[in-house]
C-alpha cells in the first residue's frame, strides 16, 4: 500500500493460510489499512473484519482487538479460530513494525 507505515505478516502452516496487513497511521491513529491473504473463505472474512474494526481507532485500541471479537462478530466455528487469531496476530505485527519504523524517526 503506497504510504504504509507499518506491515505484518502471519502464517499458519497447518493448513497454509496466510495474511499480510498494510497499515497507514497518523496522529496515532489507524488511518487505512489493506490486506492481502491466501487460504480460506474464513481466513479472508477475519481479516476483512478486523480491519473494518482498526480503521479509525488509536494504534493502541486497535492492538487491543482479539480473536474473540472477531470470532463473535462472525460466529466462526470452533475449527476456525485459528483464522481469527491470524489475522489479530498480522495486524499486532503491522502495529510492531510501525512502532519500530518511528523510533528510528526519532
Amino acid at each position: 500500500m503506497p504510504g504504509d507505515t507499518g506491515v505484518g505478516t502471519a502464517h499458519y502452516p497447518t493448513c497454509g493460510d496466510v495474511v499480510r496487513i498494510f497499515l497507514r497511521i497518523e496522529d496515532a491513529i489507524v488511518a487505512d489499512c489493506r490486506f492481502q491473504a491466501t487460504g480460506c473463505g474464513p481466513g479472508i472474512a477475519c481479516a476483512s473484519v478486523l480491519l473494518e474494526m482498526a480503521v479509525g481507532r488509536s494504534a493502541m485500541s486497535a492492538a487491543a482487538l482479539t480473536a474473540e471479537d472477531i470470532a463473535r462478530i462472525l460466529e466462526l466455528p470452533q475449527e476456525k479460530a485459528h483464522c481469527a487469531e491470524l489475522a489479530v496476530t498480522a495486524l499486532r505485527n503491522a502495529l510492531q513494525d510501525h512502532a519500530s519504523r518511528a523510533v528510528g524517526k526519532e
